[in-house]
């Protein structure tokens, strides 16, 4: 029977290396966070038409989100059990490091949406950006490391429309990408199965010298611990990471913890579970409050 996909679709959403530091900047990257500043089109470089290759256990993301709060870090739940409510951001200009700015717009995104954005660009595999990319639920939902209960494919519905809906400007002096984060998404409900496309634009940020191949090893190693796998995920851009003050971490990490001497612990824990899995050296000095982390393994990033 010639009931494909594409004739049963229901759309969820259909919406309209190592940092660069400039001259005179501190090594420590020491107030590196944006204020809110006007953005503006940049001449683009070239785009990449194709997503870079990178063996299976790899996933390709740009270093520009990963060095910034676009997937930051949440708590599942409120401090009374109840279910944590992600804020809505609209136009909202997002901590980062030094040279990058990005604006967001849609609700807030954590370490398990960003799983789910890795798995949807690497189903690319070589296809053209801006490809109808298919899959099944269960299938995706195996390879991020879930189960496959009903309430795992409301999960994935639930992260996919998010992504949909975020819209981002972002740019790093020399490329700029405005746009959602995936194009559109949709899903026949009887066979879990799903098309998604993304704006070929994107690849402007996954050029040569521009993204890093994460191990899905670690990350899987480090489910559940949303801070380490954020610093897993800026740190992993990074061959000779710089020292970065406690304070600057939990601006850029976005973190719902206010206070600052109640960060530095959840931070000391998080360092210590990264260093765990990745065999990087990871502490504070307790002098000047910085991070330090050194690696004994090359950073897989192009």
């Amino acid at each position: 029977m010639a009931n494909t996909l594409e004739k049963r679709i229901k759309a969820i959403h259909m919406p309209g290396g190592q940092p660069r530091v400039s001259e005179g900047c501190e090594r420590t990257l020491d107030g590196i966070v944006h204020e809110p500043t006007a953005l503006s089109a940049k001449s683009l470089s070239p785009v990449a038409s194709v997503l870079p290759p990178v063996a299976e256990g790899q996933r390709a993301m740009a270093n520009a989100i990963l060095r910034g709060s676009l997937f930051g870090v949440l708590s599942k739940k409120k401090s009374n059990g109840q279910q944590e409510v992600r804020k809505y951001e609209k136009k909202v200009v997002k901590a980062t490091v030094r040279g990058l700015t990005l604006m967001v717009t849609g609700e807030q995104r954590d370490q398990t949406d960003l799983d789910v954005f890795l798995e949807c660009l690497h189903r690319h595999k070589g296809l053209a950006l801006g490809s109808l990319i298919k899959f099944k639920g269960g299938n995706f939902l195996s390879a991020i490391g879930r189960s496959q209960g009903s309430s795992d494919y409301k999960w994935l519905d639930g992260v996919l429309h998010r992504l949909a809906t975020t819209s981002i400007e972002l740019s790093d002096g020399r490329r700029y990408f405005q746009g959602p984060l995936i194009a559109k998404t949709y899903r026949d409900e009887d066979t879990h199965e799903y098309i998604i496309v993304f704006d070929p634009d994107i690849g402007v940020f996954f050029v040569d010298g521009t993204w890093t191949g994460l191990l899905v090893e670690e990350r899987r190693a480090l489910k559940g611990k949303q801070l380490a796998l954020w610093l897993h995920g800026t740190y992993s851009t990074q061959d000779a990471p710089f020292a970065y003050k406690v304070e600057t971490l939990l601006k850029l990490c976005d973190s719902e913890t206010k206070k600052i001497f109640h960060f530095r612990a959840s931070l000391k824990k998080a360092l210590s579970d990264l260093s765990v899995v990745t065999g990087w050296t990871c502490w504070i000095d307790e002098k000047t409050d910085l991070v330090h982390v050194v690696k004994t393994k090359a950073v897989r990033h192009e």
